[in-house]
Formats: C-alpha cells, sequence, structure tokens
C-alpha cells in the first residue's frame, strides 16, 4: 500500500531472608511483589527502547526486525544489500503496525463493519485465483519437500486464504471510502490499491499524531513513514473518475 517506504533507570534488588515459619506469608507476598517490580522494569526497558509509540505502548527495533528465516533468505539470496534491505523492511513493518493500529481504532470509532455482500463477490471474482495459486505453492512444496531449504522458505503462511483477504480487503475498502468522504484530496493507483485515498490517509495520521495517539521517535524511521504519504504523488487518478460508490472488483 505504502510507496516504499537513554533515559536511565535503576532499581534496588531486595534481598529476604526467612529466619522462621512466621516469615512465611509474608515471603509469598515479597516474591509477588518482586515479580511485579520485575515486570514494571520491563515495560520501562521496552519504552527506553522503543523507536515508537503507538496508543501508549511502546515499539522496539525487534518488533519491526525481519523475523529469522526472513532474515537467512536475505543473506543468501543478496548478500551485498542486507543493511538496505533490513532497513527497508523495518520501516514498511514500523508503517504496517501503525496503519493497522489507526485505522482499526478508526473503524471502531465510527462503527464500520464489514459488509458480507461484499465479501461473497470478492471471493466470486477471485477465489479460483487464490486457489490456483496455492496449488501450485502445495505442488512445488511436494515436489521438493528432501529440500531443506525449500520447506523452510514455503510455509503455511504462503497457502492464502481467499476468507482471510476478502475480510480484509472489504474492511479496507470500506475504511477508505469513509475516509475519502471525511477527508477528501488526492486518489492514487496503486498495484494493490486501484483506489487509494493518499492525501486522507495524510490528513488522518497526521490527526492521530497531533492527539498523541502515536509518534515515530526514531528520526530516520519517521521520515521513511511521513514520506510514504506525502506529495509528489505518482499515478494520480482525476476527481472526476474517483468513485467510492462500488468497490473497485465489482
Amino acid at each position: 500500500m505504502l510507496r516504499m517506504n537513554s533515559v536511565f533507570f535503576a532499581f534496588v534488588l531486595l534481598s529476604t531472608f526467612i529466619f522462621s515459619s512466621s516469615f512465611a506469608q509474608s515471603s509469598s507476598k515479597i516474591q509477588n511483589t518482586s515479580q511485579d517490580t520485575q515486570n514494571a522494569s520491563s515495560v520501562i526497558s521496552n519504552q527506553n527502547n522503543a523507536i515508537a509509540m503507538l496508543f501508549g505502548e511502546p515499539i522496539t527495533l525487534a518488533d519491526i526486525t525481519p523475523a529469522q528465516d526472513t532474515m537467512s533468505k536475505i543473506r543468501k539470496q543478496a548478500p551485498d544489500n542486507v543493511t538496505q534491505l533490513v532497513t527497508q523492511m523495518r520501516a514498511i513493518n514500523l508503517a504496517n503496525q501503525i496503519i493497522e493500529g489507526v485505522l482499526s481504532d478508526y473503524a471502531s470509532t465510527h462503527n464500520i463493519e464489514v459488509d458480507s455482500d461484499l465479501v461473497e463477490a470478492f471471493k466470486q471474482k477471485f477465489g479460483s485465483e487464490y486457489e490456483k495459486n496455492n496449488q501450485k505453492v502445495a505442488a512445488k512444496k511436494d515436489a521438493q519437500q528432501e529440500n531443506n531449504e525449500l520447506k523452510e522458505s514455503v510455509s503455511a503462511e504462503d497457502i492464502t486464504s481467499i476468507d482471510e483477504i476478502a475480510l480484509t480487503q472489504v474492511e479496507r475498502w470500506q475504511i477508505e471510502k469513509h475516509l475519502y468522504k471525511t477527508y477528501g484530496g488526492t486518489v492514487i493507483f496503486e498495484q494493490s490499491n486501484p483506489s487509494m485515498p493518499v492525501e486522507a490517509y495524510l490528513a488522518l495520521m497526521k490527526e492521530y499524531a497531533n492527539k498523541g495517539k502515536f509518534k515515530v521517535l526514531d528520526e530516520a524511521l519517521a521520515e521513511r513513514f511521513w514520506e510514504a504519504f506525502e506529495p509528489p504523488y505518482e499515478f494520480v487518478i482525476a476527481p472526476e473518475d474517483v468513485n467510492f460508490n462500488q468497490p473497485w472488483w465489482r
């Protein structure tokens, strides 16, 4: 969807010595308190290491770093571009987390519910296409089961659920329809989204950021995040051709 795109703290370690059975009850309380202290310290540590905050929760570098199997593939397939690719993937992962969080909150706030008729229409339109793709993936996996490397690269995540995709696409379109009605602005064509109300996204993100609902603390990542929504835009749809009366797949 996108174009890409130390606070020091210390705590006191308490040591408790039990000399008699009269301390048994207090010992349990002390252990619980110690666990609570550790949990609180963990939360503080995450906040201190945060590269972004989303609805009061920290997002750390570890949260947006590609999984180990993905890192292994990058090192094998593009050994000379590992740093660049990982940086790009982190930026995309961060953007996805923020966008998904904001859109989820927006949909809830405006009581946007998935239209089941549109879901069925999407499934009828693309169901056979996804099924063919899943069959190809499964066949490729079966044909090379002895290849351990392939076992890692073809997983359950590669098998696409048309039900899940239909729900996601319909919900996203309904949200974007509401966004365009609310904020207007430029709409662009994206390969994965033929009618993306990019300036409506920008207005929404700025609104949430100004309210303190999210903030990208890392300057480089912040720049990458915002530039994905800002002009200049490619493949702009003429205002007279923008139509959210029907979803793009109908």
